[in-house]
């Protein structure tokens, strides 16, 4: 597959993961806030928030592997 068309594919799921992450990071900070929320309730969300960084992370450093080869083929 072209790089170039990788490398878009790539940017377009890490602005996907990048919105859910800030969406996710409101809800659990909206939780956290909240007293009638449960722990259980604050904690899922908060995995809930992590799981999509990591994810966000993840796909950044492949677009920087992808970029990497990018550079070294020309």
């Amino acid at each position: 597959m072209d790089i170039e068309i990788r490398l878009r594919k790539l940017e377009s799921r890490y602005r996907a993961a990048l919105s859910a992450a800030v969406a996710a990071k409101a809800h659990y900070l909206a939780l956290a806030g909240e007293s009638s929320a449960t722990p259980a309730v604050v904690a899922r969300a908060k995995s809930n928030w992590q799981t999509l960084q990591s994810r966000k992370h993840t796909i950044a450093a492949q677009m920087g592997e992808l970029e990497g080869i990018e550079d070294a083929t020309g």
